[in-house]
Formats: structure tokens, sequence, C-alpha cells
């Protein structure tokens, strides 16, 4: 019985768990509001790491609305969420930033082709 009882908060640990990553209202309680559209993100493999970058458009309250990241990161046995909170202009500086870095490599580089959508590989 006491093994019983010792698996309880394990238990309550796990569904807790599933319900903010894997539904919509435990995502919602990870940005602070209600996500109300989702765009398909982007996703890289390397090696055994698979990762994950969705965007969302997040009401935090009537007057209050942002940009959400989700980045998600999984492998074997591991998986890790991270919600990122954007203002509009913060990520209007995010996308501007990947922009730049895109033409920095293009320049840099004219004779390489960039790599393939999806690959995240630093070889």
């Amino acid at each position: 019985m006491s093994e019983l009882i010792a698996l309880v908060p394990f238990g309550l640990f796990v569904v807790w768990i599933v319900f903010i990553f894997f539904t919509k209202k435990g995502r919602n309680l990870m940005f602070g509001g209600a996500i109300i559209k989702t765009w398909d993100g982007i996703t890289g493999k390397r090696k055994l790491i698979s990762t994950q970058v969705k965007v969302h458009a997040v009401d935090v309250t009537p007057t209050v609305r942002v940009v959400g990241l989700e980045i998600r990161n999984a492998s074997i046995g591991s998986y890790q969420m991270v919600p990122i909170s954007l203002s509009a202009a913060d990520a209007l500086a995010l996308a501007s930033l990947l922009e730049e870095a895109v033409a920095y490599q293009a320049a840099r580089h004219p004779d390489k082709p960039t790599a393939q959508s999806g690959n995240t590989s630093n070889a």
C-alpha cells in the first residue's frame, strides 16, 4: 500500500507534463494567454535530436497581443519545449536579424548553395 502512495505524486507529475506539453490549454498556460492561431514551423534534425519551431499569435489580455515562439527539442528519452513571448517590435527585430544572417552567409560564400530547408547541421 505504501508503494502505491509513493507512486501517486509521480503519476500526478506525469499527467501534468503530458497536459502542459501535448494540449493546447497547456501551451496557453505556458504562453500566459490564449493561442489564437498557429503557423506550421520548421523542423530540423541533427543526428538523434529533432528540433521544431512553431509560431503562435497569442492574446494575453484583450489589449495585449504577443507573438509566441514554441521551440521543441526531442530525442530518444528526452523532450523539451521552450515558449518565448515576443512583442510585435521584438518579433520584427528577430525577423530582420534572421534576414541579415542569411544575406551575410550568401554574400560570404556566393559559390556555395545554402543548406536545404529543415537542415540544421553545423557540419
